[in-house]
């Protein structure tokens, strides 16, 4: 069956549905004016069109699901309820307005769902979500530009949804606590005070983030390779190391990816820099403390050289959980930091992160140690 329904916009009356709404497959439907869905109207075939000079509001208690949508609204198209994607949406004039503090009024790319026309002045200005997906790069952005962020993950049904915020992390619109960027992780120097990003997820996920001039990464890297995704961890109130791999570009515009983290234990995430990577790459070591004489202890000749010295080993989040000073090679395996609540201060075992310094001879040595208790 193929259906054309053209809403008229000389009436200036909104398509309101009370009842049961469905486009039939090849069928199209063009709203000229704002649509109220009151209804069901979840098993959409075909095209829904959005067309005005001016803008269109989609609201109603019930979030109409679309198999394919066109988007042509000079003015912008509002949503105060969700609406569903299962097939396509294309951008062609116009933003789609989500309200930044209802989070549940997403546009959704459900399952093979994608998009196209997506620029800085189409795109999803508040939140997009994707449902059932591995990978997506959710079509985001704030004002006229458009910042997305890439997703990747190791399950096939992961749920999330993301927002792009163009302002002060310490001073944020639609958050009720600020995210003090002078709050950080040890092995942090500095957070970006120009943007950040909200990704919700409970499932494990790396992000892939973009940097371009707006950005302003100069004012607070003093070197690109410095550069990190950081979170603000919401239990703890501070801002933690992400990852920095596969760092490509320059100051004026680049992109880089994340270790694996849970999005939920960050309220945000944006750009930072870490403590600067200008040493002597002394190696990686494996620790093993189980009393078997092979590597029970994190063992460096180098001290010898400079009884002087320092030693700060972090976990993956940028945390410090080690620290010595006149470092003699006693690191078992055990943090001698407040913050680990742990019986015995044992940590977990994975990959920790050191630098060494060893003042008599004025050289700095940095690497990675595999703990395996």
């Amino acid at each position: 069956m193929y259906m054309v329904v053209h809403a008229n916009c000389l009436s200036q009356e909104p398509v309101h549905n009370y009842g049961n709404f469905k486009i039939h497959d090849m069928g199209a439907v063009g709203f000229h004016y704002d649509f109220i869905n009151d209804g069901v109207s979840d098993d959409n075939k075909g095209l829904a069109g959005f067309y005005n000079n001016n803008s269109i509001l989609i609201s109603g208690a019930f979030r109409p699901i679309f198999q394919d949508m066109e988007i042509m609204v000079i003015d912008d198209l509002f949503l105060e309820v969700g609406v569903g994607i299962t097939n396509n949406s294309n951008f062609v004039v116009g933003n789609v307005f989500t309200p930044r503090n209802l989070l549940d009024v997403t546009l959704d790319y459900i399952g093979d769902a994608f998009y196209t026309g997506d620029a800085d002045n189409t795109k999803i200005d508040g939140y997009a979500a994707s449902t059932n997906k591995a990978n997506f790069v959710f079509p985001i952005g704030d004002s006229a530009k458009l910042r997305p962020l890439e997703l990747f993950s190791e399950r096939t049904d992961t749920k999330a949804k993301s927002a792009y915020f163009f302002e002060d992390p310490n001073n944020p619109s639609t958050f009720s606590t600020p995210f003090n960027t002078n709050l950080r992780a040890d092995i942090l120097t500095g957070v970006s005070t120009y943007e950040f990003w909200d990704l919700d997820s409970d499932d494990p996920l790396r992000i892939k983030l973009s940097w371009d001039n707006d950005s302003n990464i100069n004012t607070f890297a003093d070197a690109i390779e410095n550069l990190r995704i950081v979170g603000w961890n919401t239990q703890d109130g501070l801002w933690e190391n992400l990852g920095g791999n596969s760092i490509l570009g320059d100051f004026n515009a680049g992109e880089l990816r994340s270790d694996l983290f849970i999005p939920d234990n960050y309220s945000a995430i944006t750009f930072g820099t870490s403590l600067s990577t200008d040493s002597i790459d002394l190696g990686n070591y494996l620790v093993t403390p189980n009393d078997d004489g092979i590597n029970d202890v994190l063992y460096f000749d180098a001290v010898a050289l400079s009884p002087n010295n320092e030693l700060k080993i972090f976990n993956r989040w940028g945390r410090q959980v080690y620290y010595a000073e006149n470092y003699e090679n006693t690191f078992d395996g055990k943090a001698n930091q407040n913050f680990v609540v742990v019986a015995s201060k044992k940590l977990p075992d994975g990959i920790y992160f050191y630098i060494l310094t060893l003042k008599d001879i004025n050289v700095k040595h940095q690497g990675f140690l595999s703990l395996n208790q």
